[in-house]
């Protein structure tokens, strides 16, 4: 990225020539801020979050997240952080105006509707692929296989993930409110693309899939999700190979602890 800088978490406060850092690590969530910022063309800062050294549970990421999970974002210039992800895409687009998501000023019906979409994604969408996810390749992986668990959460994402297409199918596309590209299709895109790493099959939603070829393909998101590493597995064939996600299967199930004791 000509954009993006890469600095240690310990510099993250310190003065930079870009007004922003990004406490990231390559998940799903992570990558919506270097996506953003690239669509933005925004310069910006990031640092690492190393998982497999829990930094995201150390003094010094709890005292910006309490709640010890990525991503956070730091505004140098107005000396404040905030985490989670939809609170951060929400604030950026405040300070960088942008028509990605424009301000109840400027267009309220219009910024209500994204809102909601957001918080659709945050509350809905990623969190029921992220089940499946657990459920399929980490507690599955490590011996407890939960059927129950497989299929209630793979259904609800299957449900939800044929919401895009929908949506897709009645704003004509070729993003999912029509001509222009919305902070929706950043929020919603990794968690949508990585509907192979949850085992739901989506091959009859048409729309969908048209939607995450091209986003793959366009500049922004192709290097935002290269921040700060890529992990092509996830999103399965044929943005990966059968070693790439072998590798990721056994590299994914490590860093969670699956046991219930």
């Amino acid at each position: 990225s000509k954009l993006a800088r890469q600095i240690p978490f310990a510099d993250a406060w310190k003065p930079s020539p870009n007004r922003f850092c990004c406490l990231i690590y390559a998940t799903q969530n992570g990558w919506k801020l270097p996506i953003l910022f690239e669509e933005l063309g925004q310069p910006y800062d990031w640092a690492l979050i190393d998982f497999d050294k829990s930094e995201q549970r150390s003094p010094e990421f709890l005292a910006i997240n309490p709640n010890g999970r990525i991503p956070a974002l730091i505004d140098r210039q107005n000396n404040v952080s905030v985490s989670e992800s939809g609170a951060i895409l929400e604030y950026v687009c405040q300070e960088i105006p942008t028509s990605l998501f424009p301000t109840a000023t400027d267009d309220l019906p219009t910024h209500l509707k994204y809102k909601q979409w957001i918080y659709w994604q945050v509350s809905g969408l990623g969190p029921m692929l992220g089940q499946s996810m657990y459920f399929n390749r980490i507690a599955a992986t490590q011996g407890n296989q939960d059927d129950y668990a497989i299929a209630r959460f793979g259904k609800e994402s299957k449900r939800l993930l044929t919401m895009l297409d929908d949506q897709l199918a009645e704003s004509g596309g070729p993003f999912l409110f029509g001509t222009s590209v919305s902070i929706v299709d950043v929020a919603c895109f990794a968690y949508a693309a990585s509907a192979y790493w949850a085992c739901v099959d989506i091959k009859d939603l048409k729309n969908l899939n048209k939607w995450l070829h091209d986003l793959h393909e366009r500049p922004s998101f192709k290097v935002g999700l290269t921040i700060p590493f890529a992990r092509p597995a996830f999103f399965g064939p044929p943005w990966a190979s059968a070693k790439e996600i072998q590798e990721e299967i056994g590299e994914n199930a490590s860093q969670f602890n699956s046991s219930t004791k």
